[in-house]
């Protein structure tokens, strides 16, 4: 079976917590958060609620996880062919 988005593109959408020190299981564990709460959460308190996410962690993981969030926001607007540089994961 193959995976729903390329390792390169989804590497691009979590480089940001990576970069701030977030280990992988941190990282998947936050998405996974993201996504119940998006489909639990009704519209008018979901920024709310996905700012609590890490809202006790350090400055820049809360800056790690915008960008993330940001990131996910405009991936498909991305893929539709105004794609950003997108490194490789490191190997």
């Amino acid at each position: 079976m193959e995976p729903f988005a390329p390792e390169q593109e989804t590497y691009w959408l979590v480089q940001p917590l990576l970069e701030a020190g977030l280990p992988l299981d941190e990282i998947r564990h936050l998405l996974c958060r993201l996504g119940f709460e998006a489909v639990v959460c009704d519209g008018r308190s979901i920024d709310a609620r996905v700012s609590s996410l890490v809202g006790d962690r350090p400055a820049d993981v809360r800056a790690a996880w915008v960008e993330t969030v940001s990131r996910m926001i405009a991936w498909p607007q991305a893929a539709a062919g105004a794609r950003p540089d997108r490194p490789a994961p490191p190997e």
